[in-house]
């Protein structure tokens, strides 16, 4: 019988002479497109099988075999699923559905071009061939029964059909391969396309190894059952680490692993992984997500929707069915089962760091010493985990030392008498602010202080300023009122009861001399044994955030004045505050309210404007005092 001529619909043909023109950078995805159907067409047989027992059997199990022939530069794709008949081939290969294909063809902007995982989005991976393939012949038979036929094209705008000798049922794929794409018959590429790509495909892949002495060996490229895919009972913790270091190329094991498996109205595998350390590019945000695979098929390593970025240090696998083989990163941005599998992987996470915490806290604080401040961030992003973030945090605090944690529960748990409010001061690092002023009157009453040294604290405020019943307060903000807070001396209550008139001159002149550089002048509740001190307006930025502003080329327009607090009982300001009212020369008196405002400036961590000029002050006075 002489072979039928037919043309391609104009989409089709639009669409090879893109795939036929380079358009795609990563041209091994054609090995990947056609084992997908190969899959597709073995997967739609088993269904069949249940209703339909009149079928065309096989001999061999249901299964996909490549086949390459190095001296004419062919390559085979065959499976024994449900084939074609004659009708089938012209309509699966001559045409697609027209919606389907100009939607593809509209999606392909200038940058899409380059994308391909475009490919098979709408169906038309099988056209992805024609990148490598200068002729493709397509044999099958349709496993109804009824004859074989051949397909054929070079991609020149026809196809030709006529019958074939196949006898078994299924689908062959031969792929005459351009003169240039010669890699894709050598055996180490073949495997490596298969094991990147197809590793985890339900059914066998075989490839027709051919060994020395001529003979050949039908060889399986793809694992069996992949580890997330098994029941957590049959995986050793060895499956666990092997695949964690396959996933992660991270060589030591990991922190710990959460097995996933949920049914529903989005049912999905999953494995997870905590890592010991931190990966080296944890701050490189452009960088996270976990492995997604869809029906044993990998569609993309970096799957970002599944991920928040406060959990971007960890790794994994996550495997459904729900999803369309070959999706675009577009459409996984808009898909909308995808959030759900993402909100059940934080919640199994979450929970598993929390066992973590309940039962090994030396483990957990490792953990937290290495990715604290990274889950800190969820505070910003992820309102609906503020209450299970809050028992994740840990913090240094004026009872814990450097080396020791305190969490939420335990600060409220050994609070002082009367405090309903949870205290806490940020700075750099601990060194920094473990002396500071602010902390006297707190210390004095034995009120802890929460210390929040990470540089996202400042943020992480903004974003938790309450937990439970209890405000988060700032003691270096605002107005401090601890009366009825912690225990309160004799001493203490006198110098709350001491009248202040003697202090207005002072207090006057401290207005008038750095009336540029702060906003008020206040008598303090907060020091003890420190002469004075800044403290920012309840709304205002502290001294901390401010450094951080201007380290990241914010600066602040209005310099973020401050206000300045001075100690009654301290005798620095008493002997001050005696020389003014009894009209010492101010000259000298400036001298010492300049110095106080840079001792303030330094004891926050700032720095004074001008060193040279703070120095020579500090001299003088130190002259005077003297003696000299």
């Amino acid at each position: 019988m002489t072979a039928e001529v037919h043309s391609f619909q104009t989409e089709v043909q639009q669409l090879m002479n893109l795939m036929v023109h380079s358009l795609y950078s990563n041209k091994e995805i054609f090995l990947r497109e056609l084992i997908s159907n190969s899959s597709d067409a073995v997967d739609k047989l088993r269904f069949e099988e249940i209703t339909n027992h009149n079928l065309l059997k096989s001999e061999k199990e249901n299964s996909i075999l490549i086949r390459n022939d190095k001296e004419n530069n062919i390559l085979v794709i065959e499976d024994n699923g449900i084939g074609m008949s004659k009708d089938e081939l012209m309509n699966n290969l001559g045409t697609i559905a027209s919606s389907g294909t100009k939607k593809f063809l509209e999606k392909l902007s200038e940058q899409d071009k380059k994308d391909s995982n475009l490919i098979g989005q709408f169906g038309v991976g099988f056209y992805s061939a024609f990148m490598v393939a200068k002729k493709i012949v397509v044999e099958s038979r349709s496993a109804h029964g009824g004859e074989a036929y051949k397909w054929t094209s070079a991609g020149d705008g026809t196809y030709t059909i006529e019958p074939s000798n196949k006898e078994t049922r299924g689908t062959t794929i031969e792929l005459h391969l351009k003169d240039d794409e010669k890699e894709f018959v050598d055996d180490w590429k073949i495997r490596g396309i298969v094991r990147k790509y197809s590793d985890y495909v339900t059914y066998p892949i075989f490839f027709l190894e051919k060994k020395e002495d001529g003979a050949t060996e039908e060889v399986r490229l793809n694992k069996s059952t992949p580890v997330w895919a098994r029941n957590k009972r049959e995986n050793k913790p060895e499956d666990y680490q092997e695949l964690y270091k396959q996933i992660s190329m991270d060589w030591k094991e990991p922190l710990l692993w959460e097995h996933i498996s949920v049914e529903g109205l989005v049912p999905f595998n999953a494995v997870v992984f905590v890592p010991t350390e931190a990966p080296f590019d944890l701050y490189t945000r452009d960088n996270h997500g976990l492995h997604l695979y869809v029906k044993r098929v990998s569609i993309t390593e970096k799957c970002k929707e599944l991920l928040p970025e406060y959990l971007r240090f960890i790794s994994g696998v996550v495997e459904t069915d729900e999803l369309p083989l070959n999706v675009s990163r577009e459409i996984l941005q808009h898909n909308n089962k995808l959030p759900q599998i993402k909100k059940q992987i934080i919640k199994k996470v979450l929970s598993s760091l929390q066992n973590l915490a309940n039962n090994d806290s030396e483990k957990y604080f490792n953990f937290y010493k290495t990715f604290g401040a990274v889950l800190k961030e969820g505070f910003h992003f992820d309102f609906e985990q503020h209450e299970t973030l809050s028992d994740l945090v840990r913090f240094k605090s004026s009872k814990t030392g450097k080396d020791g944690w305190v969490s939420f529960k335990e600060y409220i748990e050994r609070k002082a008498d009367g405090q309903k409010e949870i205290y806490y001061l940020t700075g750099p690092n601990f060194e920094s602010i473990e002396r500071s002023p602010h902390l006297e009157a707190l210390t004095s009453k034995g009120i802890e202080v929460l210390f929040l040294i990470d540089p996202i604290d400042e943020w992480f405020i903004m974003s938790y300023s309450k937990h439970g019943e209890y405000n988060l307060k700032s003691i270096n903000k605002g107005d401090l009122d601890l009366n009825g807070v912690g225990k309160e001396t004799e001493e203490e209550k006198k110098n709350e009861e001491k009248p202040v008139e003697e202090l207005v001159g002072l207090l006057d002149l401290f207005r008038t001399k750095l009336s540029d550089e702060i906003k008020e002048v206040k008598i303090s509740k907060r020091l003890r044994e420190s002469a004075c001190c800044l403290v920012a307006d309840e709304n205002g930025m502290t001294a901390h955030m401010e450094r951080i502003m201007k380290a990241t080329g914010q600066g602040m327009a209005n310099n973020n004045k401050r206000i300045l607090e001075i100690n009654p009982s301290h005798n620095l300001i008493k002997n001050l505050a005696d020389r003014k009212n009894k009209g010492t020369d101010e000259t000298t008196l400036n001298e010492w309210v300049e110095v106080l405002y840079e001792t303030a400036l330094l004891s926050e961590g700032s720095p004074v404007k001008n060193p040279g000029t703070f120095a020579k002050r500090l001299t003088k006075i130190m002259e005077m005092a003297s003696g000299k």
